[in-house]
């Protein structure tokens, strides 16, 4: 690993955490088991194997490297990245990656894919993102990551092994999705009328409550990763 910029780490729950916050100088994290990301504040670099990131707002603290992870990659022949950001800085944002590819004199090749609140962004088949509205001085959104599986629904739990496969080959749907939220990341914004989220966003769902590692910074003060139990 290349010693280029300050990373700490923390475990919890089975997912690493590994990069740095501080207000007003730069914000980058990444989950290597999501193989997901959140900021380009800076791009330490062996961050340049995550293949997406979601930023949350614009500020130079939290998007400055984003040229720089886009042009890492290029050059180690990777796969353009996606980076899922606020929809009403996605015009400004290819305009600024076009002026930079005039300057280095290289493609800057990546998706930029506007988000708003209440979009939901399909990472696997088992894992989706959850987008929430925060405030901020400028466009901003949250990232809720949730952990999603099948669970047979409670009135087909006393069947037989058998009698279920005949009721799925009949074309009935045996099982429910259930999400377990992982991971909740808001940068150094505020989230937006929670009252008016869904149960299992507030943690008030009891098919829903797990841990919850929460990621952010907090202005004028050392860099912070903390747990806490939803709900």
């Amino acid at each position: 690993m290349l010693d280029n910029l300050p990373v700490l780490s923390y475990q919890h729950g089975g997912l690493t955490i590994e990069g740095y916050s501080r207000a007003a100088v730069q914000s980058y994290w990444r989950i290597p088991e999501l193989k997901l990301g959140f900021d380009l504040g800076g791009s330490p670099w062996d961050f340049i194997g995550i293949p997406t990131f979601l930023v949350t707002h614009s500020h130079l603290d939290h998007m400055a490297a984003l040229p720089v992870y886009v042009a890492r990659r290029r050059m180690m022949k990777m796969e353009p990245p996606t980076i899922y950001l606020p929809e009403e800085v996605v015009e400004p944002t290819e305009r600024m990656l076009k002026a930079w590819q005039k300057l280095d004199r290289g493609r800057m090749v990546c998706n930029l894919v506007g988000v708003k609140h209440g979009q939901e962004i399909e990472l696997s088949r088992e894992h989706v993102v959850t987008v929430f509205a925060t405030t901020h001085t400028v466009p901003s959104v949250g990232y809720l990551v949730w952990q999603r599986r099948r669970k047979l629904k409670p009135e087909y739990q006393t069947l037989t092994g058998d009698q279920i496969r005949e009721l799925r080959l009949a074309g009935t749907e045996v099982t429910h999705e259930l999400r377990t939220p992982l991971v909740c990341y808001t940068g150094d914004t505020s989230p937006v009328g929670l009252d008016n989220y869904p149960p299992r966003l507030r943690g008030q769902d009891p098919d829903h409550r797990a841990d919850v590692l929460s990621i952010g910074p907090s202005a004028g003060e050392d860099p912070q990763v903390w747990a806490h139990a939803s709900g």
